[in-house]
């Protein structure tokens, strides 16, 4: 069974693991009424928008790694500080005692393993991947490194343009349709619990903006809601320690916030913050705060209500475990993958005995490195078509022997993934 918390367009995916842990199968979403209204106005977005074009090739902004890698820097600095969202959990206690801000940065790590087969189908991207198949890239890259989880570790996969997810093989709890982020957790190979988070890449998706790139960089979209996922997962780390009595949602502290900044500290318009963390300014979300009843951007801050029809609060104390510190790994996923043609090929040129065809190859994604060109000889209706003798290049001209055949021409794309071959439509007949 799963928990999933849909709040401001936010799907939170933690595996039950405790008592008392409020559970709601896949099938139960099917039910909840959608928001529609756009993510960042201050109440709840149900994620509709997809990617803004089908991306052709698999990658981050240019400073995606670096400016993530320098926000889970700053939040490791500040630990101790009381002017952030990452004080409002320090009100919050397992049975061994409360949440430290005490975060550490324990590195990064890119990988450059080739995409498996899509286990999904979004509709937008060329690519899709299951959450089980985003473990087993986790999985992968914990051995790889030696890294080793705990319930004190955290881990935030990072996708890059062109890659969808959905939480299983049904198309309907998609990034491209559905979420921007979630959290969940599964024993890896040593026996060991691994806390995690899906990050898709944002910047792709119009209802993940939050409104504000302080940064000027598409960064600034996925660091709010690594910010909501890594909150949630200090307070709720399995699912069973605090989150509210708000049937059906059971919302984390991140969710009752979620698309919820508070006033600015400075800025303007597109380049505001809320956050200044380490002299660096970020744009994040609020967490919900007991104490302060509401949603603040530090402890003790100004409070901010729950917006209408976003649950409501308190968290409530499941008897589970918090982290009460925690160390953050980012791991970016920078996949290669088989071509796949978007635009198919097509002929031009006449066709007569004694002049030329030419032959586009299309389009395609995933940046093929060479292209591989066969004309065919079909019979007069198209079909029974089979490879000219010596025929590879991108032009053809015709001889007698085709007269009253039509012609069709094979690109094939590789790169250093494999190879997928296109077929362009049939000439016309050709005349003699």
């Amino acid at each position: 069974m799963t928990k999933f918390s849909v709040l401001a367009g936010l799907v939170i995916a933690v595996t039950a693991s405790g008592v008392g842990a409020a559970t709601t199968p896949h099938s139960s979403m099917l039910g909840v009424v959608r928001h529609s209204s756009h993510a960042g106005a201050g109440s709840r977005a149900l994620l509709r928008s997809a990617a803004v074009s089908k991306p052709g090739v698999l990658e981050f902004d240019a400073n995606y790694e670096t400016l993530i890698n320098k926000y889970f820097t700053d939040v490791a600095h500040d630990s101790g500080g009381t002017s952030n969202v990452y004080s409002a959990a320090t009100q919050y206690s397992d049975g061994t005692g409360p949440i430290q801000y005490q975060s550490t940065f324990g590195g990064s790590y890119v990988d450059h393993h080739p995409l498996p087969k899509s286990g999904c189908d979004d509709s937008v991207n060329p690519a899709c991947l299951t959450d089980n198949q985003l473990r087993h890239e986790i999985q992968r890259v914990l051995t790889a490194t030696g890294w080793h989880g705990s319930s004190s570790t955290m881990f935030f996969l990072m996708t890059p343009n062109g890659v969808g997810t959905c939480y299983d093989s049904l198309p309907d709890q998609c990034s491209a349709n559905f979420f921007c982020a979630y959290h969940d957790n599964f024993v890896d190979s040593n026996n060991e619990p691994v806390i995690y988070a899906n990050e898709p890449y944002q910047p792709a998706i119009d209802a993940c903006a939050s409104g504000s790139s302080p940064n000027g960089a598409g960064a600034d979209t996925t660091i709010n809601t690594i910010s909501h996922e890594h909150n949630e997962a200090i307070t709720d780390p399995f699912g069973d320690a605090w989150y509210a009595n708000d049937p059906p949602n059971f919302d984390e502290n991140g969710d009752l916030c979620a698309w919820n900044f508070g006033a600015p500290l400075g800025g303007i318009g597109g380049t505001a913050y809320n956050q200044v963390i380490n002299g660096d300014h970020y744009w994040l979300q609020q967490e919900y705060s007991n104490a302060d009843k509401g949603c603040v951007q530090y402890l003790g801050g100004t409070a901010t209500p729950v917006g209408q029809g976003d649950g409501s609060g308190p968290l409530v104390y499941q008897n589970g475990l918090v982290m009460h510190t925690n160390t953050t790994y980012a791991i970016y996923w920078l996949p290669t993958a088989r071509p796949e043609v978007t635009t198919l090929p097509h002929i031009t040129g006449r066709a007569r005995v004694g002049s030329k065809l030419s032959g586009s190859r299309g389009s395609w994604t995933f940046s093929p490195t060479g292209f591989r060109y066969q004309w065919l000889r079909c019979n007069a209706h198209g079909g029974s078509c089979s490879g000219i003798r010596h025929a590879t290049r991108p032009t053809y001209k015709l001889t007698r022997v085709d007269a009253g055949h039509r012609l069709r021409l094979r690109v094939t794309a590789t790169n250093s993934v494999g190879s997928k071959a296109a077929f362009s439509a049939t000439s016309a007949r050709v005349g003699s």
